[in-house]
């Protein structure tokens, strides 16, 4: 929990690998302003991730990762210039977009979605079915924008 007593992402995150029902955070965008930089580092040894991608240019245009150690959680994330803004439409989800000139290709990018999926990456590498990094087309990302 964070220090208002609500539910944090990575808590959420962790509850559903386990398999406990959790309330997830309201608003991803907070989270996602707080640990995406426009640098491309490398994720930490151990951590699991997600890249989002355009599905004709299938240039990165962000990653988000997870790193755990026990009941610790971090998470950090990169993503290329524009590629991402707070959705203006209210519902605390995150506008994902690519940054070609004249791409009209995007989605939004919902706690639920982040939830789900790095929960399901982690769960796949921890019992062998997976890779730590999963790569993810717009289409497959959240709910498609209009």
């Amino acid at each position: 929990m964070n220090r208002n007593g609500n539910s944090t992402l990575g808590g959420a995150i962790l509850a559903q690998v386990r398999g406990v029902t959790s309330e997830i955070p309201p608003c991803i965008a907070d989270f996602v302003k707080d640990v995406v930089s426009p640098h491309h580092g490398s994720r930490p040894a151990g951590s699991v991730a997600i890249d989002i991608a355009c599905d004709v240019h299938n240039g990165r245009l962000m990653r988000l990762w997870m790193a755990y150690k026990g009941d610790d959680v971090t998470f950090g994330g990169e993503g290329h210039k524009g590629a991402w803004e707070a959705d203006a439409s209210g519902r605390g989800a995150v506008l994902v977009r690519c940054t070609r000139q004249g791409c009209l290709n995007s989605a939004r990018l919902t706690n639920e979605w982040l939830v789900a999926h790095l929960g399901k990456v982690r769960q796949d590498f921890e019992t062998g079915k997976g890779l730590p990094i999963a790569w993810f087309p717009l289409s497959q990302v959240g709910a498609p924008s209009s």
